[in-house]
């Protein structure tokens, strides 16, 4: 579907997932988050479920999304990587900015690689960004993070 729209500019903020295999995965798919601008943008009155009134097709009985996949696929490489390879040569724009956490499973090195495939990089922002507040709950020890303390927000400009 990315194929066929033509745009100048296209904005892409994947869920990250978790590089942190022992991390449960949420029960809160990362589109239930963004509820309110999927309605806008489909321009539908969904069904709502919960406190909050999200989306039902956001519930977590619904597949999460294959970027919030934390495992390898096939080829070796993460599944995540391939998808976000995928969605940059799908995209049909002049301009891409992709942003993502340094506390997802695709590090800053291996995005520059993506990138640097689909187009030509323009711009890099490595921005320092408060951690999450799911980082700090630990009702247990097993699967946080503390390898990296410091979170960033990196923010990639492609011209295709």
């Amino acid at each position: 579907m990315l194929d066929k729209v033509n745009t100048d500019l296209a904005y892409f903020d994947p869920p990250y997932g978790s590089s942190n295999e022992k991390m449960p995965p949420s029960r809160i798919r990362y589109a239930a988050y963004y509820h309110l601008w999927t309605t806008i943008c489909l321009n539908d009155r969904p069904q709502l479920f919960g406190k909050v009134k999200r989306r039902a097709d956001s519930s977590d009985t619904i597949a999460s999304s294959i970027f919030e996949e934390f495992r390898r696929g096939d080829s070796g490489k993460f599944i995540v990587l391939e998808a976000i390879e995928q969605l940059l040569k799908q995209a049909n724009s002049k301009y891409i900015i992709l942003s993502y956490s340094s506390g997802g499973r695709a590090t800053a090195q291996e995005l520059h690689e993506i990138l640097s495939g689909a187009g030509e990089m323009l711009e890099f922002e490595k921005i320092d960004y408060k951690r999450n507040v799911m980082a700090t709950m630990r009702w247990t020890h097993e699967w946080t993070r503390d390898d990296e303390p410091e979170n960033h927000e990196y923010l990639f400009l492609l011209q295709k």
